[in-house]
């Protein structure tokens, strides 16, 4: 937490002034400012525990869910909006990631409408960014596969496919 007050603090300041048990200075400034408003995005990742729920309401604007609470990712994203909201950012639009359940066929390839199926549930569940680690590792293989598992994500989602 020590760390992510003095990093917003000279991400915000134009002369930044700090002072803390452990560390205290005055007239620092540090260029290039982020070109965020408030500074770098914090992504906050553990499992549900007090110090987690308190780090993510304080300084995140996201979560990685971790641990059991990867399988039933809504309860803790709850947490987190009411944890956001008394501590009065409420307003802050969390961020949160997990993988993407990948569903292979018979032939042990990636079968992306069965892939697709979870993904309504998971955002309604408020998660808003996927992780995919089925991704080949040649170039030309990688982005033909991602070319197909992106037109298939984006209707799934409510987006055109364009």
């Amino acid at each position: 937490d020590h760390t992510l007050e003095v990093c917003q603090t000279v991400w915000r300041e134009t002369n930044a002034h700090y002072s803390s048990d452990e560390l205290q200075f005055s007239n620092i400034h540090q260029m290039p400012k982020p070109r965020q408003p408030g500074g770098v995005p914090i992504w906050v990742s553990g499992t549900l525990n007090r110090r987690v729920i308190e780090r993510v309401a304080r300084f995140g604007s996201g979560w990685i869910p971790w641990g059991d609470d990867i399988a039933d990712p809504a309860k803790g994203i709850r947490l987190m909006r009411d944890a956001l909201e008394a501590a009065g950012r409420g307003d802050v639009k969390l961020q949160v990631t997990t993988a993407l359940p990948a569903v292979k066929g018979d032939d042990g390839e990636l079968d992306l409408d069965r892939t697709m199926e979870a993904v309504p549930a998971l955002v309604e569940a408020g998660i808003t960014d996927f992780r995919v680690y089925a991704v080949p590792s040649d170039p030309s293989a990688a982005r033909d596969f991602l070319a197909r598992l992106v037109a298939a994500f984006r209707p799934t989602v409510g987006r055109s496919s364009a």
